[in-house]
């Protein structure tokens, strides 16, 4: 039993460490195949023979999981086939944008639940199996990569060019520039010009500066609860302001809101914190006001690319969804159908108002039922500013980094409803609740 568990804890080591990785592929002319995709799937039987006493609980996971992709699968589809007249495609931003002809059975949709099969299995090991001493390796693995973006950043600075040298996903025509080859990168190279000064926007092994910001926002707000060690979260807190993207800065508003409620104000500290801040901006001022102009006005007022992109397709995704039928307001068009600049309004379109009302009360139960200890507000603030951002700015639903702390979230909720059916299990419940990584 010894020996089962070590393996299920050296193989979360391995997964962690590429779990954060999407412009990698391991076949690159297979789209998915990222290191952390590939160990979702080999994680199956994996769990089915050294799983344990866990097996049963990972199977009934993965058994409601797939009722409720039928469930939706079924009620769009046949909203799809009962519907009066067929959208236009080609007013909204297609996963597939290849194929604006097929309404019913897009094979998008059956490609895109890949994608979905192996956050599910991704989300269930880590519910079923978590251990606090895994927070280590995430906690390296956040730092690693925050150093490769920060490598980026300083390598742009030094030649002008970009220092990603990892990176080989590609996508087709209809993602991003096109190369002269026909495709994208799978990680979009981007600068910024602030206060004069031309700078790459970091965006580490991920598919560009806001997604990075989504994959590593939780990490610095889980790990400021549960390390010693604050050199690893000035390396990560660094990197998200080096991505000068807005969809951070919404996070970090989200985790400031739920941590005013447990934060202890002391005056003195107030005063010299406000007076220090006053100092910086005032030698700062120019480089501060370049700053707000291009992360924040830009964005907001659509004046910027991408504040122009992100309007235009979340309002062409938005009446798309307002003119179908009602049976597809309530159960989408099909899962996987359209990808907008926001979670929202993709979910919206492609499964509804019930798939939107799933989604979010599955990321935010945690935010309403965890413990007020530090690890539960830390987790807290996570599942909250993952939900925020990605129905704002971000419309990945499959990245795996986000969903590691809302998985450990419930891990820690099915905790504490042992701790109080057996109360034998609070005082081991308490201990890992405080337990620090180092």
């Amino acid at each position: 039993m010894n020996n089962r568990s070590s393996l299920v804890d050296k193989y979360y080591f391995l997964w962690a460490l590429v779990m954060p990785v999407t412009s990698v592929l391991v076949v690159p002319s297979i789209q998915g195949t990222t290191p952390g995709y590939l160990l979702c799937f080999l994680s199956l039987p994996l769990v089915l023979l050294y799983g344990g006493a866990g097996r049963g609980r990972y199977s009934s996971f993965l058994f409601a999981a797939i009722l409720v992709w039928i469930m939706l699968f079924l009620l769009a589809q046949l909203a799809d086939v009962t519907v009066a007249t067929e959208p236009d495609l080609a007013k909204v931003e297609l996963v597939d944008g290849t194929d604006t002809g097929t309404f019913v059975m897009r094979i998008s949709m059956f490609t895109q639940s890949i994608y979905l099969a192996a956050v599910v299995l991704y989300g269930a090991y880590i519910y079923v199996f978590y251990k606090p001493s895994w927070d280590r390796w995430l906690l390296a693995a956040g730092t690693f990569y925050a150093l490769y973006g920060m490598y980026e950043v300083a390598y742009f600075a030094v030649t002008g060019q970009s220092g990603d040298f990892v990176s080989n996903r590609t996508f087709g025509d209809t993602f991003g520039m096109v190369r002269p080859d026909g495709t994208v990168g799978g990680s979009a190279f981007q600068i910024t010009d602030i206060g004069g000064y031309t700078m790459a926007r970091l965006k580490s092994l991920t598919g560009e500066p806001s997604m990075y910001s989504l994959t590593m926002l939780p990490f610095w707000i889980y790990f400021s609860s549960r390390t010693k060690s604050r050199w690893p979260l000035w390396i990560i807190g660094a990197s998200l302001i080096l991505t000068t993207s807005t969809s951070a800065l919404i996070g970090y508003l989200c985790y400031l809101a739920i941590r005013m409620r447990k934060l202890e104000i002391k005056p003195l500290r107030l005063v010299l914190g406000f007076v220090a801040l006053l100092v910086v901006s005032y030698v700062a001022r120019h480089a501060i006001a370049d700053f707000y102009q291009v992360v924040i006005l830009d964005k907001l007022d659509g004046r910027g690319e991408s504040g122009v992109e992100r309007s235009g397709l979340f309002w062409s995704s938005f009446e798309m969804w307002q003119d179908g039928s009602l049976a597809n307001q309530l159960f989408g068009v099909g899962f996987g159908y359209i990808r907008s600049t926001d979670l929202f309004s993709t979910l919206l379109v492609n499964t509804g108002v019930v798939g939107t009302l799933i989604f979010t009360v599955i990321m935010l139960y945690p935010a309403f039922k965890l413990d007020w200890e530090p690890q539960g507000i830390a987790l807290r603030q996570c599942c909250v500013a993952i939900w925020v951002m990605t129905m704002i700015s971000v419309p990945e639903f499959s990245y795996l980094a986000p969903w590691t702390f809302v998985a450990i979230a419930y891990s820690r909720l099915y905790q504490m409803r042992r701790a109080v059916q057996q109360p034998e299990w609070a005082p081991l419940r308490s201990r890992s609740a405080r337990r620090v990584s180092r």
